[in-house]
């Protein structure tokens, strides 16, 4: 056996769950000020929207998806860091054109179709394409998204940008098809799910950098 209960490991997971929590739910006081406020004005909603669970959770809720996250993060690393080919999910919400944004066609979903430079998503397509790497929009199927891709490129890991809630789950996704994921956090939320007026997102250029500099090296200077 793997594991065995004894009569008070629920008491003492109790105990033990309870000390991180309040301790990240204080250390991260400044990024989650503003959940209590939407949590229970999405509670409140008592429209038809197919997102209102999603949109309901609580504080600690979001910090058990980034604890996730560090989880599968550091455990998928040096997994991600041997395999041969990687590429990066992003989400529309990143794209600064929103709506008007114009991406084009490509192989395994959506690709920049460079509108303007000041986007993320021209700006995460040139730095990826120094490492030799290829940027693709998300689709709502992540799992045959990544299938497709693995066919072609059976040594395969991915680094997926998404928001608190959503990143976990899609790391997890890639791990269960055998696919070592890293993961970039979008700095704050704009899409339909948590605003009446949608607004492009943000996510660290710098982390993204660092990770395939990490896995790759230093790119080469162009000539």
């Amino acid at each position: 056996m793997t594991y065995r209960l004894g009569d008070d490991f629920y008491s003492k997971l109790e105990s033990f769950t309870s000390q991180p929590f309040e301790k990240g739910l204080e250390i991260f006081s400044e990024e989650f000020k503003n959940i209590d406020s939407f949590y229970k004005k999405a509670s409140n909603d008592k429209s038809s929207r197919d997102d209102r669970e999603f949109r309901c959770q609580p504080r600690r809720m979001y910090l058990l998806e980034a604890l996730n996250f560090q989880v599968y993060d550091d455990i998928d690393r040096d997994s991600f860091n041997k395999a041969k080919d990687t590429v990066v999910i992003v989400p529309q919400c990143l794209a600064l054109m929103q709506s008007k944004c114009k991406r084009k066609r490509g192989k395994y979903g959506k690709i920049c179709g460079r509108c303007v430079p000041n986007c993320q998503i021209w700006q995460i397509t040139d730095i990826a394409a120094q490492f030799g790497v290829e940027v693709y929009f998300s689709k709502r199927k992540l799992e045959r998204q990544l299938t497709k891709i693995k066919r072609v490129k059976p040594s395969l890991s991915v680094i997926g940008i998404s928001c608190i809630l959503t990143l976990a789950s899609g790391m997890r996704t890639a791990q269960e098809l055998g696919v070592p994921a890293r993961g970039v956090f979008l700095n704050f939320t704009g899409c339909e799910h948590w605003s009446d007026n949608p607004f492009s997102t943000e996510t660290s250029i710098a982390r993204l950098h660092n990770i395939l500099k990490e896995k790759y090296g230093i790119p080469d200077s162009p000539s």
